[in-house]
């Protein structure tokens, strides 16, 4: 054999063994396959085999095998012979047939298959040792081995990829007649060339062969894969999925260059993003409404998809009143398998019939598929725009993915709802948006500026002045787009849904329960804590001897949605524009500012009326039991607030009489809790005081309740100059009229 020739063969050789590699996919397991290097390794791995198989009583007949594997000995022979074969060449004809075996025996069905798969292929192969009587020439014999060692790695890739499914048992039926049928073409190859060991064929007609079974291969797998995807589209229709594309470009569209770059050099982000780093596989942008989140996550899609990662998403929107987990789980399946054959050859062979109602059966699906796929990345957008119950369902089932996916990322964006929080907490990545997206939006405030003085063409002095007031926008947006907008519509699509849902509960506890806490949240003088919330919540003007006792805590997230939060323990509203919106008058369900401030007025008077605050007929242990108990945890606030309360619901309601329901708890009041001794200062009462309409109406009808309010003013007045705690060290009685103040 020349030299030229020599090289021809190694070359046809390596070229068969660049094109296994490749079509495999998969380095780490051809690394596998290269560790097997002889026929002893294979029959030390079938004696492992069977002593394990003997072990668990299910000892299966290797003996059919044993044909094939005689050929491939012969065959290894004859090409180590003729054409000195190098190590590669030996590993890819020994190492496949130990990981199949191996494989195969999880499934009794699956073990049977190769091994009558092998038993077949066996009869065919020629038997090698008679090369050498058969053909003088040489180079004719080294063609017809690369033949067979194409024919041999065409069924070992046919068959890995198969048996090295991860689901094998739960997709073999499916999946193996069509895999069978591939077979039976390599197999019809194989009687084919054998034929040519047989004649004395010229180099014409081996290598005609050889282009017959490279074109048969080709068009089976095209018509193959135009079968795939005729079905995959048949299924597809079937089930009709939402599909987010319009979203995504019409989201993206209004993204304002350069913002949204704080994101990616986030360090959370980046080890998001990064598939080595296995801290961060959930993160979750959590923000106010209005914080720009969706444009965020529009975003992030771009940013992935332009880095090549696949990426699945879904802007999740409460005006789709049909969305579910299992309609965003469907979208999720068929954007995953949308350009992949091998996704859509699983997809076609699942079990279709249940795919459109069953929830377990499209979350199990939408597993395997990600366990086939890789690294996969998965944005979904506005999950607090789903129902409670379904947000549910698709949280825990995104968990159990991360799970068992570990190439799986996930980006989750909504509002901090309680469930979520709850739901969340502890499994995943935060990144509050509202506090970290000052400089987009002064970005956006600049290019919008840009933009218009472009097009009214400003001269520079108004323009200078223009760019003066507009500088502190982005601060005072405090991380809400919305608010640069001013749109009352903007408003309602970002609370309107909140409030809603509050007044359409059916539940009337849980209805007054969350009117009270937003009023009370707007109306106080003073930030309630969730403790002072909770107390007056209890509190019963009408039944003033009940027990002040709080059984619960209070979860005001979970009453009022993500329009509050709680700060160092102190409930307020997470943007200022959601005061304006709950207590304006022209939106359809809106809460009463004034009946709101009545109410926690009357509420704080009865509050001090109740029997705890007694002090001088209130027993040491019951005192002790009561402060135990929290009973107290309202005092500062009522005795500080209460008349500062009236003052405002006088001013709001502009009324000439003070409602009756407040008087009769003031004149309880002025009983039970006014000083004996009180020494009244010369100072004149205020300005507003006596100004007031409804307070001097009350003095005819109610002397002594018009002038405990005059008191109380003119304590509070005195109580905030800076020289009250100087002035107070002079009185020897007590200047307040209500002990309690």
């Amino acid at each position: 054999m020349t030299a030229r020739s020599s090289d021809a063969v190694q070359h046809a050789f390596d070229s068969a063994i660049q094109k296994f590699k490749d079509d495999l996919k998969n380095p780490e397991l051809y690394g596998k396959i290269l560790q097997t290097t002889s026929i002893g390794q294979v029959y030390d791995g079938i004696d492992e085999l069977q002593k394990e198989q003997s072990k668990n009583g299910r000892l299966r007949h290797l003996s059919k095998i044993e044909p094939f594997l005689d050929r491939l000995k012969d065959y290894a022979g004859a090409v180590d012979t003729f054409v000195q074969a190098e190590p590669d060449i030996l590993a890819l004809i020994w190492g496949p047939i130990k990981l199949l075996l191996q494989w195969a025996d999880a499934l009794k069905d699956s073990f049977v298959a190769i091994s009558d798969t092998l038993e077949e292929v066996g009869s065919l192969l020629p038997e090698f040792r008679e090369v050498k009587r058969i053909f003088t020439d040489s180079v004719r014999l080294q063609e017809i081995l690369v033949l067979f060692f194409r024919d041999i790695l065409d069924l070992y890739l046919i068959t890995i990829k198969f048996f090295s499914l991860t689901r094998l048992k739960f997709v073999f039926e499916a999946l193996w007649p069509s895999r069978r049928d591939q077979i039976k073409m390599v197999t019809k190859h194989i009687a084919r060339h054998r034929e040519l060991m047989r004649t004395e064929v010229r180099l014409e007609e081996i290598r005609a062969a050889d282009e017959a079974r490279q074109r048969e291969l080709e068009h089976f797998a095209q018509a193959e894969e135009t079968a795939i995807k005729q079905e995959y589209f048949t299924l597809r229709a079937h089930v009709s999925p939402k599909t987010y594309d319009d979203d995504l470009y019409r989201h993206h569209a209004t993204v304002c260059e350069g913002t949204g770059k704080w994101l990616f050099r986030d360090q959370s982000f980046k080890d998001w993003a990064d598939q080595s780093k296995a801290s961060t596989r959930i993160l979750w942008l959590k923000g106010i409404p209005g914080a720009g989140k969706t444009l965020l996550a529009s975003s992030v899609i771009r940013h992935t998809q332009k880095l090549n990662h696949l990426t699945l998403f879904a802007f999740l929107t409460y005006k789709d009143s049909n969305t579910t987990a299992l309609s965003i789980f469907h979208s999720l399946i068929f954007q995953l398998a949308s350009d992949s054959i091998a996704l859509q050859t699983e997809l076609r062979q699942s079990v279709q019939k249940n795919l459109r109602n069953s929830l377990s059966d499209a979350t199990d699906l939408l597993q395997s598929l990600l366990e086939s796929a890789g690294a996969v990345y998965m944005v979904i957008d506005g999950i607090d725009e789903v129902h409670p119950a379904e947000r549910s369902k698709l949280l825990r089932d995104l968990f159990k993915f991360v799970d068992a996916c570990q190439n799986c990322r996930i980006l989750l964006s909504s509002r901090a709802e309680d469930d979520i929080s709850t739901a969340l907490q502890g499994k995943v990545t935060e990144i509050k948006v509202d506090q970290r997206n000052a400089g987009s939006i002064q970005r956006f405030v600049a290019e919008w500026m840009r933009d218009w003085f472009n097009q009214r063409r400003f001269i520079p002095e108004v323009r200078h002045e223009i760019e003066g007031w507009a500088a502190p926008l982005a601060s005072k947006a405090k991380g809400m787009f919305f608010q640069l907008k001013h749109l009352p519509e903007s408003l309602n699509d970002a609370y309107g849904r909140i409030l809603q849902r509050i007044n359409t509960s059916t539940d009337s506890a849980l209805r007054e329960k969350a009117h009270r806490i937003l009023g009370w949240v707007g109306c106080a003088p003073s930030p309630m804590t969730r403790h002072e919330l909770e107390q007056a919540l209890v509190i019963d003007p009408e039944q003033p001897d009940q027990e002040p006792r709080v059984n619960s805590e209070l979860n005001v997230v979970q009453f009022c949605g993500p329009i509050v939060e709680v700060i160092d323990d102190h409930v307020q509203f997470v943007h200022f524009t959601v005061k304006e919106y709950i207590f304006s008058d022209t939106v359809i369900g809106s809460i009463s500012l004034l009946d709101m401030t009545l109410e926690l007025a009357i509420r704080c008077i009865s509050y001090l009326c109740q029997e705890h605050h007694d002090s001088e007929s209130l027993e040491e242990e019951k005192m002790e039991n009561s402060i135990l108990s929290g009973a107290y945890r309202l005092h500062n606030f009522a005795s500080t607030y209460w008349w500062r309360l009236i003052k405002q619901y006088l001013t709001l309601s502009k009324a000439t009489s003070i409602p009756d329901s407040l008087v009769d708890q003031l004149q309880q009041l002025y009983d039970l809790r006014s000083a004996e001794s009180y020494q009244q200062d010369d100072q004149r009462i205020d300005m507003e005081f006596n100004m007031n309409e409804a307070i001097i109406a009350l003095k005819p009808r109610q002397p002594d309740l018009a002038e405990m309010l005059r008191n109380v003013s003119q304590f509070q007045s005195a109580f905030s100059k800076a020289d009250y705690h100087l002035k107070r060290r002079e009185y020897n009685e007590p200047l307040d009229d209500l002990p309690c103040s």
